[in-house]
């Protein structure tokens, strides 16, 4: 049996955020899996709406219809940041793994419909705009939602999860009771798990 390599994880923080808000996570998965290499890059542009904090794309102004084209123009910075994380780490997609939250769940979500990114996407509180027609279907995915998050509601992720099993991915789908849009013990629990579960499954 091959030796399975030590995870790169990325962790990928909310708009607004900065990188220390991944903390929660990072300390849990570092106690997990001490042979891992934990990064946690901030977003490519200064947050819009405050003096601090990153984000990916803009919220100002955001609808439905606009969030696609605003997506697709963030996706190459986004693509960068993980392919020269891989790059300084020696890591391969193969050996990565992406756990994102809210808006870092979007853009991993995005990044990897048809790119071989990452072999597995935990998406924390995240969404498809639009839902995907197709998927690389080497990722796997772990979606982990809280059934009272007012911000992006759970429903997104029971969409995605049924039209990722259409398209032939392999995902889980985890709704944390009374979850509300936050990296709160239970959902951190949640993300924790799902990370683990297809190291899990490559160790048996």
């Amino acid at each position: 049996m091959p030796t399975v390599r030590p995870p790169l994880i990325i962790l990928l923080h909310g708009v607004g955020h900065t990188p220390a808000a991944m903390a929660p996570l990072a300390e849990r998965i570092a106690s997990r899996l001490p042979d891992a290499t934990i990064a946690a890059p901030p977003a490519a542009c200064p947050y819009d709406l405050a003096e601090r904090g990153h984000q990916w794309f803009s919220v100002d102004g955001i609808t439905e219809e606009n969030r696609p084209a605003r997506i697709r123009a963030a996706l190459p910075a986004f693509v960068e940041t993980v392919r020269s994380l891989q790059r300084a780490h020696g890591a391969t997609p193969a050996d990565t793994v992406l756990a994102g939250f809210s808006q870092g769940a979007i853009m991993a979500l995005a990044a990897c419909t048809d790119t071989w990114l990452a072999r597995h996407v935990v998406a924390i509180a995240g969404r498809f705009a639009p839902l995907p027609d197709a998927w690389e279907l080497r990722t796997k995915v772990s979606l982990v939602h809280g059934t009272m998050d007012g911000t992006v509601p759970a429903d997104h992720s029971r969409r995605a999860a049924a039209c990722l099993a259409g398209l032939g991915a392999d995902v889980h789908l985890d709704l944390v009771p009374r979850g509300v849009h936050m990296l709160a013990p239970a959902i951190v629990d949640a993300a924790i798990e799902a990370v683990m579960r297809p190291l899990r499954l490559a160790s048996i």
